[in-house]
């Protein structure tokens, strides 16, 4: 999500991170090319904020996330308490956490079948 205010760039990205082992997304706050706050993980609400000074000025820039297991996430961005934008949160990786759970199931069934069973499939 990318909104333009006082001339500066603001851009709110998502990412599934290993951090989490791809099973929940991390979320920047970004302000001209440059990060600012991070926060993610299995919460409902994460919440990114930032003070910045312009013209003199100290402005309080929130981003009020609500991310359900990272499926197209909404954020609220406001402005020194005023709303600036309200859209979805595009998130990168979308794949990895099916992987994840892919892999771990293909785990899960190869040690309840067990070994001798694998081998004489393989044989």
């Amino acid at each position: 999500m990318q909104a333009d205010w006082n001339g500066h760039a603001i851009k709110i990205t998502g990412n599934w991170t290993f951090r989490w082992l791809f099973l929940a997304p991390e979320y920047e706050l970004w302000i001209d090319d440059q990060r600012i706050d991070r926060t993610g993980g299995p919460r409902l609400s994460p919440k990114l904020e930032a003070m910045v000074e312009d013209e003199g000025e100290i402005f309080h820039i929130e981003a009020d996330i609500l991310s359900i297991a990272g499926w197209r996430p909404k954020c609220d961005l406001s402005v020194g308490g005023e709303l600036l934008k309200s859209d979805k949160i595009e998130v990168e990786n979308f794949l990895n956490p099916f992987l994840v759970i892919f892999i771990l199931a293909a785990t899960s069934v190869m040690l309840y079948v067990g070994p001798t069973v694998l081998r004489d499939l393989i044989n």
